[in-house]
């Protein structure tokens, strides 16, 4: 058997390796509308994420914003076993892209350790309203498109 630290990292990067993959998946939610978010809409999506990474309910994260619960969960891991926290200021908006089922907020912000990052936030709408298809901002995901 492996060190536990490798064994460790070989997860993270196993998660994170699946992780474009199951993201894609997220827009299969988003059917029941062929309209996406607008702009403000995906916003508000994300200050409701800020607001609940800040108290620090990654779980209500999940719970009431992601599109998939389980990607969401995997996000979290990821993140946790990159050392990846969330800041407590809301990332930038730097750039925008729509797609026929979801907007997609490119963010550059700054984790609890100083350190910068850019991801992917991307917002559906399904029968339950607008929901994060990447949830977990801090994340680093990039969603192709």
């Amino acid at each position: 058997m492996g060190h536990p630290r490798n064994r460790r990292r070989s997860r993270a990067l196993a998660v994170l390796l699946g992780v474009p993959l199951v993201v894609g998946g997220h827009e299969a939610f988003a059917r029941d509308s062929a309209e996406p978010p607008s702009r403000a809409e995906a916003e508000a999506v994300l200050d409701e994420a800020v607001r609940l990474a800040r108290s620090g309910d990654h779980l209500g994260l999940c719970r009431f914003l992601a599109a998939a619960d389980a990607t969401c969960r995997n996000l979290l891991q990821s993140a946790r076993n990159m050392g990846r926290e969330p800041g407590q200021t809301r990332p930038e908006v730097v750039g925008v892209r729509r797609t026929a089922r979801q907007t997609v907020l490119h963010l550059r912000g700054v984790l609890a350790d100083g350190s910068g990052f850019t991801s992917d936030f991307g917002v559906i709408r399904d029968h339950r309203g607008l929901r994060a298809g990447t949830p977990v901002y801090w994340a680093g995901v990039t969603i192709a498109g």
